[in-house]
């Protein structure tokens, strides 16, 4: 009798999506196990982003399933979807930049006052960040104010994590807490799937990488076989 995997956390069934006349997403299937780090690679205009946008809830796949735990949850929004259990990141702040960086935590959890409070000083305590709690997120450097944007999505706790392009403008210390921080979560049972262009960054990262191109899923393995992969070499750099 042979051992079979557990069924993915999260997966994507022949999801589509379309704008206007342009499938910016084109039946793309992929299932994610529960503990690990996947990367989401491509060209720019690959479809990444709108596979971001798909799975988090913040648009509706034309076609196509969403599965959380085996359960479908497309169509559902992005509020919805998140008590579920998916949190994300964005490319760009979306912290209140007149609020500290506690209250930009606080202001998102769904805890008590009180309990909402040490959540995210505990959180803040993890990312390296207690000394800067009471500092606006305007005055905070674009690396801290990414670190201010992943422990936002901490504090709800959240059982799989997105990252959109985490390593973006961020400096070398800065990269080594948040790749850190990444192997603490998961070792304790996170899930994430990570974009970014930082392609050295990528590979170290993640087991596993997923590769879109014109919106189709054109490899999926590891960073050695998908960096051999003559489909990728074309799709980055042309046949």
């Amino acid at each position: 009798m042979t051992a079979t995997s557990p069924p993915p956390i999260l997966a994507t069934e022949g999801v589509t999506k379309r704008f206007g006349g342009v499938v910016a997403v084109d039946g793309v299937s992929i299932g994610i196990q529960a503990g690990t780090v996947t990367g989401l690679i491509g060209p720019n205009g690959s479809g990444k982003s709108t596979l971001f946008r798909l799975v988090s809830g913040e648009i509706p796949p034309d076609s196509g399933r969403v599965l959380l735990r085996g359960e479908a949850v497309q169509g559902r929004g992005a509020s919805e979807i998140n008590r579920l259990g998916i949190g994300r990141t964005f490319q760009l702040s979306r912290l209140y930049p007149q609020m500290s960086a506690l209250e930009n935590l606080v202001a998102v959890t769904r805890a008590p006052a009180a309990v909402a409070q040490a959540r995210a000083m505990d959180v803040l305590e993890f990312v390296g960040l207690t000394a800067l709690a009471d500092e606006y997120a305007a005055n905070l450097s674009y690396g801290q104010q990414k670190l201010v944007e992943f422990a936002r999505v901490l504090v709800n706790d959240p059982d799989v994590i997105l990252l959109d392009e985490p390593f973006a403008g961020v400096n070398p210390a800065m990269e080594e807490r948040i790749i850190d921080r990444v192997h603490d979560l998961r070792r304790a049972g996170k899930t994430f799937l990570i974009t970014d262009h930082e392609m050295r960054l990528i590979m170290a990262l993640c087991s596993r990488l997923v590769v879109l191109d014109h919106g189709e899923l054109i490899a999926d393995g590891t960073p050695q076989a998908v960096r051999a992969d003559p489909k990728v070499i074309e799709a980055y750099f042309g046949s």
